[in-house]
């Protein structure tokens, strides 16, 4: 669409001039000013693409017109109507930014030609301002995804240099979106812009992989669990696939986000121990355990899972919150509290390969004997040290199961890979599998995936003369604008910039 306006004291030149504009190819939004006073009213108010004005108007003349209105919108296109075939308004025109001069009567063919040509300037122009637009967006994405997972300051000091990270530094708070099936890969092109219109509110999206997506809140006072919950909602309602959604702190400054995304990845391993969940945040158990208000049973679920999962350092943490609660506190009876750490004992032993049933007994008696709180924690904090050592004595076989998994999708990488279905190819659980593959080669299964698919990319693009479109579909993506868009926001240009050794815009159709 293109926004016209057209300047003349006389009526009848005005739907002259609307006459020969509707003759043209096109939409345009007709605007009129009968001087130049109206006519600067319209410019502030109205989006404005072309000016076309008479010189000789009462008030205020097409030539002071076209000075201010230049001053205020410098991209302007402007084209005046004289019936003076002077050459020295022509001149003046020019000097004040004027596109082209028509003399009236006003011959239609010349007509068509300069509207042609200032509105091929003005679509230039636009076309321009997108693609800086778009280059921006992927500067913004290809930035922060290698920073997210590197953490490295120098991919910050590069950032710098070409995008305003003044952005970054305004979020303060992120929600991970994660699907069981590889659902961003078809994603509809307007998903953003639906979350956008539901939540209302600003975020900047970017997707990690084909299951896994992520969002930045600029609100510092905000409930995001509530906001979670709405979009929790919203996804379930719209889309038959099963989400699961991971609420981050609240923070400040991006050099923390890094931190932040390990965080929500954590978290979001809560879903294979809580299946009926799909919301998950530390905000809750952080609260409840600062407050003191968290329950021995609730505790004991969370020490439970760390044991299962075998995360010794959030065994830890959560040890250390049952110890706080009865270092210091006489209410509970000695039995009792004697009670509660018997527990945490028997839940290590309910490891099979570290379980011991004349040891466990043995180690419940001799917490059972202790004469007080210091010996008590004493030994339940001994045991938890031999559970630490026994599984770095069992990551070997952690170490085998992570390589089979790791075999596995080298050889099988173009199939559709998921977590539950390479659990069962080792024989663990997905929770289990997760965390070991996470703690034995830094990065989640998801991402794994994803950056040797792209490798695999990078030698079939320089080793083989197969289309995008054939390479897209030998690395697993079953969408190949999806393929290309990942690999640009990956590598930093497109597949077929990358063939060619340059960067350079996205590929066309025919390179598809």
């Amino acid at each position: 669409m293109m926004n016209v306006l057209i300047v003349d004291d006389e009526k009848i030149e005005r739907e002259g001039v609307k006459y020969l504009l509707s003759q043209e190819e096109g939409k345009r939004m007709v605007y009129e000013a009968a001087n130049g006073k109206q006519a600067l009213q319209l410019l502030r108010t109205e989006s404005i693409d072309m000016l076309l004005t008479d010189i000789k108007m009462p008030h205020m003349d097409g030539l002071e017109l076209s000075r201010r209105a230049k001053e205020l919108f410098p991209d302007i296109q402007i084209v005046i109507f004289s019936g003076y075939n002077d050459f020295t308004f022509a001149q003046e025109a020019i000097r004040y930014g004027v596109t082209d001069y028509i003399l009236k009567p006003v011959d239609p063919d010349n007509f068509h030609e300069i509207i042609q040509r200032a509105e091929k300037n003005i679509y230039e122009k636009r076309e321009k301002e997108s693609q800086e637009i778009r280059k921006q967006n992927f500067l913004q994405q290809y930035f922060l995804q290698n920073y997210l997972y590197s953490g490295k300051k120098e991919v910050l000091e590069k950032a710098e240099e070409l995008i305003d990270l003044n952005k970054w530094n305004g979020w303060h708070c992120a929600i991970l979106i994660e699907t069981e099936t590889a659902f961003f890969d078809q994603a509809e092109e307007n998903f953003t812009e639906e979350l956008q219109k539901e939540l209302r509110r600003v975020f900047f999206y970017i997707n990690l992989n084909e299951r896994q997506s992520l969002l930045f809140f600029q609100d510092v006072y905000c409930d995001y669990l509530l906001v979670a919950n709405h979009l929790y909602t919203f996804l379930k309602r719209n889309y038959m696939v099963r989400f699961y959604l991971s609420v981050s702190r609240k923070f400040e400054g991006y050099e923390c986000l890094p931190e932040v995304l390990g965080q929500l990845e954590q978290q979001m391993e809560e879903k294979f121990y809580h299946p009926e969940k799909h919301i998950f945040s530390c905000e809750d158990e952080h609260l409840k355990m600062v407050s003191g208000e968290v329950q021995d049973s609730q505790l004991m679920q969370m020490i439970s899972e760390d044991i299962s999962r075998k995360d010794t350092e959030q065994l830890w943490k959560h040890f250390e919150c049952l110890k706080e609660k009865y270092r210091h506190n006489s209410q509970f009876s000695a039995m009792y509290i004697k009670f509660v750490f018997s527990n945490v004992i028997q839940e290590l032993f309910q490891e099979n390969q570290f379980s011991d049933d004349r040891r466990l007994e043995k180690e419940i008696d001799r917490l059972y004997t202790c004469q007080n709180i210091m010996e008590i924690l004493e030994v339940t904090e001994e045991n938890i040290r031999e559970y630490e050592k026994f599984l770095e004595r069992s990551m070997n076989e952690s170490r085998n199961e992570v390589a089979a998994v790791k075999n596995y999708i080298y050889q099988h990488y173009g199939e559709d890979l998921n977590l539950e279905m390479l659990a069962e190819k080792v024989y663990l659980s997905s929770g289990y599998l997760s965390f070991i593959f996470k703690k034995e080669t830094g990065m989640n299964l998801n991402r794994f995936i994803k950056v040797f698919r792209m490798e695999k990319a990078t030698e079939l693009l320089r080793n083989t003369n197969m289309k995008v479109a054939q390479v897209s579909e030998k690395v697993g993506f079953s969408n190949v604008s999806y393929f290309c868009r990942s690999f640009r926001e990956y590598y930093g240009s497109s597949p077929e910039s990358y063939r060619k050794g340059t960067e350079g815009d996205e590929e066309t159709s025919s390179d598809i």
